[in-house]
């Protein structure tokens, strides 16, 4: 503007960080794992993951994903959870335990 020009020195703390390229990009799967891994680790349910009821009927190979994906969480109130295992119970691969009030495959503790 007046016709001054002078080098201004910023100093490295300040400067803009270097752009990320494709290669060294962190993809969002990436990112949900780490979350996912991090909450699994200290034993709570993972906020990135949907804890809803599957909408229609699931197959088997997809009930052993939510029961390992929903491990930590409690059965009695994560609906993917409690899909999931009665699939597995009605189909005979699981058994329910007799410590946890469920004596019937299939049956429901009444709450």
């Amino acid at each position: 503007m007046w016709g001054i020009e002078r080098d201004i020195q910023v100093p490295e703390q300040q400067r803009a960080p270097a752009q990320r390229t494709a290669a060294d990009a962190v993809t969002v799967q990436e990112v949900i794992d780490r979350i996912i891994s991090e909450h699994d680790a200290e034993g709570r349910p993972s906020p990135v993951l949907n804890h809803a009821a599957p909408r229609g009927p699931i197959t088997v190979e997809y009930a052993r994903i939510l029961m390992r994906q929903h491990r930590p969480c409690n059965r009695d109130e994560c609906p993917a959870k409690r899909c999931a295992f009665a699939l597995l119970v009605d189909k005979g691969i699981m058994s329910p335990s007799p410590s946890a009030g469920q004596l019937e495959p299939g049956r429901v503790r009444a709450s």
